[in-house]
């Protein structure tokens, strides 16, 4: 496929200069941890590498039927929707180190294809900076955390985009695995807020997830374990130091979901027809990111250098 757009090309290589630095540190501290433990740098950076991923591989110790019950192995439960375990389960399966790996390498991959797919949805070169600009500050965080947010942003483009191409069907079973992540299921009221999305095409969206949810309905104790879990901090500690509540705000907010944010920021920019309106938008946008990521690395490293 052809690169049409001088930003795919550019974001194509910061994916993979990214997915190579970080994979190749790890490599090298997993080699030689002995030796580079206690060196500044190797130990801010391996701190909470991959943490997601071993809590979304440990969460599947319990079996799917005790899924969002207490885990021996971790103090955390589950959260996502049940059909997230069997999405997950070929990587549980397969031996840690290769699931570690092909998770990383399928990153890579969409972040490659969604570069190229998404110039068919726009040519816009504002909205083209903005969405590649909060999806490469996603990459890397999801990326360090090896996350699921690169996949739920692979499955709302190809939702959107199958829809705008009439098939109706194909779009709203893409988004139901996108919603795995329960927040998802406002993305259809996104689309009908800008009119990208008519109330009575609504059910093609709503119908699979419906669907794919029944279990909660014939096992309602299965649904209540889930929204419990939802409510609950693991962490009850009371210590409310500035670098303990930005830790707790980092988990709620943190930059991986741009991933998918740059997508509903670009289909909302698309949506409005006065310019300057858009400029104004675009421009608070972009200071509101670039203020947070700011904030982000300066108190990582005053946490690393003085706590």
């Amino acid at each position: 496929m052809k690169i049409r757009s001088a930003f795919s090309r550019r974001y194509i290589i910061f994916v993979i200069i990214t997915t190579l630095f970080l994979v190749c540190s790890r490599i090298v501290f997993y080699y030689f941890q002995d030796e580079l433990s206690g060196f500044f740098f190797m130990d801010l950076l391996m701190r909470n590498r991959d943490l997601n991923f071993n809590t979304n591989y440990d969460l599947m110790y319990n079996g799917v039927f005790q899924y969002y019950e207490e885990n021996p192995l971790i103090d955390e439960k589950a959260i996502y929707l049940y059909f997230w375990y069997f999405i997950f389960y070929p990587f549980y399966i397969l031996p840690y180190e290769i699931s570690l790996y092909l998770w990383d390498f399928l990153r890579l991959t969409s972040a490659i294809y969604i570069s190229l797919k998404i110039v068919k949805i726009t040519s816009n070169n504002r909205e083209l900076y903005f969405f590649f600009l909060f999806s490469a500050i996603g990459y890397f965080t999801d990326m360090y955390l090896n996350n699921t947010n690169w996949l739920i942003q692979l499955l709302l483009i190809e939702s959107y985009y199958q829809f705008q191409r009439e098939k109706k069907i194909l779009s709203g079973i893409l988004f139901s695995f996108a919603a795995f992540k329960v927040t998802l299921i406002l993305f259809p009221l996104i689309l009908i807020i800008i009119k990208k999305l008519k109330v009575k095409h609504l059910a093609y969206f709503v119908t699979p997830l419906i669907l794919i949810c029944i279990p909660y309905f014939i096992f309602p104790e299965y649904f209540i374990s889930m929204v419990s879990n939802w409510f609950e901090v693991s962490d009850t500690s009371t210590d409310l130091s500035l670098i303990n509540i930005f830790l707790k705000l980092w988990r709620l907010i943190q930059p991986a979901h741009l991933l998918y944010v740059s997508f509903i920021t670009l289909i909302i920019l698309l949506n409005i027809s006065n310019e300057k309106i858009k400029d104004r938008i675009a421009i608070t946008i972009y200071i509101f990111v670039s203020i947070f990521w700011i904030l982000i690395w300066v108190l990582i490293l005053e946490f690393a250098l003085f706590i």
